[in-house]
């Protein structure tokens, strides 16, 4: 199993407040695990959530009707779900990076096609489990591609032609609706 690693040299400190009022300064520390770890903790995270269930609605509880217990047992249900949410948010990245990739992408595509194309992300910092911002590196590509090669008019001249700007627009975007997560990509051309 890897050991943690520092993910960057010079570590951000952020003002925190201290107790007594004062600022003082937090240094913030990102640290690669091993995917799997994460994995276990989850799963680890999953049964107690399961067990903390069912005993939290065991009828024989019912039956005691302790106020203490009743206190004890919905602080325990309320740190379950925390630890639950805390799990969960370790396998959260943003999505930026895989923006970046498009970028470059639609550049490079632009100077070998020889069409002038812009491409304008909206959402970057919107954060997706790790797991499936690597599955959809390869479905972007596709239609980022798709919207350069046949989206876009083939010269400048045709967009002018058609009452559009010389330079091509392609929009991706990712946003949060409805309890889900969406990743659009538009673009100006004729397609």
């Amino acid at each position: 199993p890897a050991q943690p690693e520092p993910q960057s040299a010079a570590p951000s400190p952020q003002a925190e407040p201290r107790k007594n009022g004062q600022q003082g300064m937090q240094i913030k520390q990102n640290m690669k695990i091993d995917a799997d770890r994460i994995d276990l903790l989850l799963d680890t995270i999953g049964e107690l959530v399961i067990i903390e269930s069912i005993v939290t609605q065991d009828e024989k509880l019912s039956d005691l009707a302790s106020p203490q217990l009743e206190r004890n047992l919905a602080q325990l249900t309320k740190i379950t779900r925390s630890l639950q949410d805390m799990g969960m948010s370790m396998r959260m990245v943003p999505i930026e990076t895989t923006f970046r990739r498009m970028a470059r992408l639609v550049r490079d595509l632009g100077k070998k096609s020889g069409k002038k194309v812009e491409l304008e992300m909206v959402g970057k910092e919107t954060e997706l489990d790790k797991a499936m911002v690597e599955k959809l590196g390869d479905p972007l590509v596709h239609m980022i591609r798709n919207a350069v090669d046949h989206g876009i008019e083939p010269t400048p001249e045709d967009r002018v032609a058609a009452g559009k700007s010389a330079e091509g627009h392609i929009w991706l975007k990712a946003y949060h609706e409805g309890g889900s997560i969406h990743i659009a990509i538009e673009d100006d051309g004729r397609g």
